[in-house]
């Protein structure tokens, strides 16, 4: 189909067509993406114009919000084998996603400075310091070992005839761990990402912190991982704060800038309202 033919009813089939396919998440970030490029092809092209908002919206889902707890942590790195410990200490500890944590090989770890470097969802560039377990296991590592070979590899068992590839998954395993140990069902391996962005946030209220942790382009996607997370506790004391501050401003003489004479605005003020007291006028 040339750009010029493009119909509403062509670009609806497209979009309709994805929800056998893909989450709502990514569907929602594939309507933005063929919308802009619809727009582009208005542009250079001869695509009917306006034709790109016949793109439906389709709304990003509420953030999941189910995290594990420190016991749930604690048993499921206990019944663990030494390669799957290894992929949730990553995980958990500093919060890497499943591929880009099964992918980690000793090349990517630098013992001088006790920190990983690799490239993360996106092509982003994180140096993240690891834990003293972590820098345990990467020193125990044998000299032997292929040093862009995933470590995860390396610390599997070997099986005669079943070498592992170069980008071994744990979706099984991370189920039959949790059988085994009882852990809710519904909890997933990228939750342990999701609750280390909890306690840094914690730890920090940076939400700086918790960006460049997680490897974030964007702190709106940041956000969202630390969604419906202020309990009642912490906003009392943010009112009360707030009211304190109102409270001072009240009590403060008006300072006048003393330029009255020349400004422009004056006609417009009074002694009780000046302008340039105001935020959205320059003083």
């Amino acid at each position: 189909m040339l750009p010029a033919q493009l119909t509403a009813d062509a670009i609806h089939r497209v979009v309709i067509s994805w929800r056998k396919l893909y989450a709502q998440h990514t569907r929602s970030t594939y309507a933005k993406c063929l919308r802009r490029f619809i727009r582009w092809l208005e542009l250079v092209a001869g695509a009917p114009l306006t034709i790109s908002a016949a793109v439906p919206t389709v709304h990003q889902p509420q953030p999941r919000t189910t995290i594990a707890t420190d016991e749930e942590r604690r048993q499921l790195l206990a019944a663990a084998t030494p390669a799957l410990r290894f992929f949730l200490l990553l995980c958990a500890d500093l919060g890497l996603r499943h591929r880009t944590a099964a992918r980690i090989t000793p090349a990517n770890y630098n013992p001088d400075l006790r920190a990983l470097s690799f490239y993360t969802k996106g092509n982003v560039h994180q140096t993240l310091p690891v834990t003293a377990e972590l820098a345990d296991i990467f020193a125990a590592l044998p000299l032997s070992a292929d040093r862009h070979a995933p470590i995860v590899n390396t610390l599997r068992p070997p099986r005669p005839g079943n070498a592992p590839g170069p980008s071994p998954r744990f979706t099984k395993q991370w189920k039959a761990l949790k059988s085994r140990t009882g852990i809710r069902a519904d909890l997933r391996i990228h939750d342990l990402r999701r609750t280390l962005a909890e306690d840094v946030w914690s730890a920090t209220h940076d939400l700086r912190a918790v960006q460049a942790q997680l490897g974030h382009r964007s702190p709106t996607t940041t956000a969202r991982y630390l969604a419906d997370r202020i309990t009642l506790q912490e906003l009392k004391p943010i009112l009360r704060k707030v009211q304190e501050l109102r409270a001072q401003r009240a009590a403060q003489p008006l300072q006048l800038t003393g330029m009255c004479e020349a400004c422009p605005g004056e006609l417009y003020c009074s002694p009780a309202n000046r302008l340039c007291q105001r935020k959205e006028h320059n003083a």
